[in-house]
């Protein structure tokens, strides 16, 4: 045996090295992370952050060897299974794909400046570790990164005792983990400055990944997650309610966004109904979001059955997003809409920009013929506030009045907002005596 074994080591050791160097290709993994994702999503609207996301994909695809893919595993994070021994190539590699992608951006007619951080994952030891593995250890270390090492490519060894945490994978299971929580954006009135209610905006509170928002989750959800999604945020919505009519808040109403998926649903609005009685909550301080495209042409029946009984039953109507999809006027007349959401890639700029003042003016235009309200949403400055007011938008939500919050917060809100308005209303009384 012993004379044997330099024999068989000499014919072995070709297929040894094509194995080990198979394996080694796949020994570094990088993954890249957009920041400030939240705000660019605001500033750029949906459909110009997916365009974003496609430029960046593309210049990392260019600037990559064909063996090298780009993959986008969650909205603003990027992950390449670098394909080389050398962890100098690979930082190279990384920082001009950083360096490639934070140059200036044209999108929508905006330009914006990138900024990503990235995470390459080395594998110095012997043993093969699957790809997906490294790539979910490279997404632990991120979520750990340090507001000083932001901008930055870190190079770390894979840690061989780390193993995927028991995480919820779906939304489903993270409403059931109780990991979804609704944040309140307000909405007020342009004309007396009223607080008229509040939109009810996911969050998923990951132990992994911390706080995330619904660009960071929704494009993997499927029926079952749209579904356990909603109701969670209706149930935490109506709760709000009556949290804030026992403290004495006059907080007239509470929207949430329903999905085409959700709306489809045959249970859906009897899901709703029975919410709304557990919690003796009156159907009219409920708005229903739905997407501009879910027209009386376009939408399956049961979905135009439930806005129907729901719109009957009092539940107010909003078309969301309004001027970035088809079917509106459809949408309005059928459903009884009772007001259209001006999206924000109207609002950006609108107090200095006249190609965006024609546009609002037009849907305002639309909405006094049609006998409907309307609300700004996205609005980020107290200029477009100011603009907005003046040429008859009659409700903004946006950062200029406040960012989304925790509901233990929003008391502190209202009161804080409610004395503020009740001394401006002094000073104007002061004026006109």
């Amino acid at each position: 045996m012993t004379s044997q074994t330099p024999f068989l080591q000499r014919i072995a050791q070709p297929f040894m090295r094509m194995m080990l160097g198979h394996r080694s290709r796949d020994r570094l993994a990088l993954v890249l992370r957009l920041e400030n994702v939240e705000l660019l999503t605001e500033y750029l609207g949906h459909a110009g952050f997916a365009h974003l996301l496609v430029q960046l994909s593309m210049r990392m695809t260019r600037a990559l060897r064909p063996q090298d893919p780009v993959q986008i595993a969650a909205p603003g994070i990027f992950t390449v299974l670098l394909r080389t021994r050398s962890e100098v190539e690979a930082m190279r590699i990384a920082q001009r794909l950083q360096a490639g992608c934070q140059q200036p951006i044209q999108v929508n007619g905006r330009v914006v400046t990138p900024i990503l951080t990235g995470v390459l994952i080395e594998n110095s030891g012997a043993g093969h570790i699957a790809s997906h593995d490294m790539i979910g250890f490279a997404r632990d270390r991120m979520s750990e990164i340090t507001p000083e090492d932001l901008g930055r490519i870190m190079l770390i060894p894979h840690d061989y005792t780390w193993r995927r945490a028991s995480q919820p994978s779906t939304i489903a299971e993270a409403v059931a983990e109780g990991q979804i929580e609704a944040y309140f954006q307000p909405q007020v009135c342009c004309n007396s400055g009223r607080l008229m209610g509040f939109e009810a905006l996911a969050r998923w509170n990951h132990p992994g990944r911390g706080t995330l928002g619904p660009t960071a989750f929704m494009a993997g959800m499927n029926d079952l997650d749209h579904a356990a999604l909603t109701h969670q945020i209706l149930r935490q919505a109506l709760t709000a309610l009556r949290r804030w009519d026992a403290a004495g808040w006059d907080v007239p109403s509470v929207a949430l966004n329903v999905s085409p998926s959700a709306l489809a649903d045959a249970g859906f609005a009897d899901m709703v109904f029975w919410e709304l009685d557990r919690q003796e909550i009156a159907p009219s301080r409920l708005v229903l979001e739905l997407l501009e495209s879910v027209g009386p042409i376009n939408s399956c029946e049961r979905s135009r059955d439930n806005i129907a009984r729901l719109s009957e039953a009092g539940c107010q109507i909003d078309m969301d997003d309004f001027g970035t999809g088809y079917a509106s006027l459809g949408s309005i007349s059928h459903f009884g809409v009772h007001r259209i959401k001006i999206d924000r890639s109207f609002v950006a700029e609108c107090h200095v920009d006249p190609a965006q003042q024609r546009m609002i003016l037009a849907i305002l235009a639309l909405a006094e013929r049609l006998g409907i309200a309307t609300l700004a949403e996205g609005v980020e400055t107290s200029e477009e506030h100011s603009f907005l007011a003046q040429i008859g938008v009659d409700q903004v939500q946006g950062y200029a009045i406040a960012k989304p919050m925790p509901v233990d917060l929003c008391s502190e809100f209202i009161s804080g907002y409610q004395r503020k308005q009740s001394e401006i209303g002094d000073l104007l009384s002061r004026r006109a005596s």
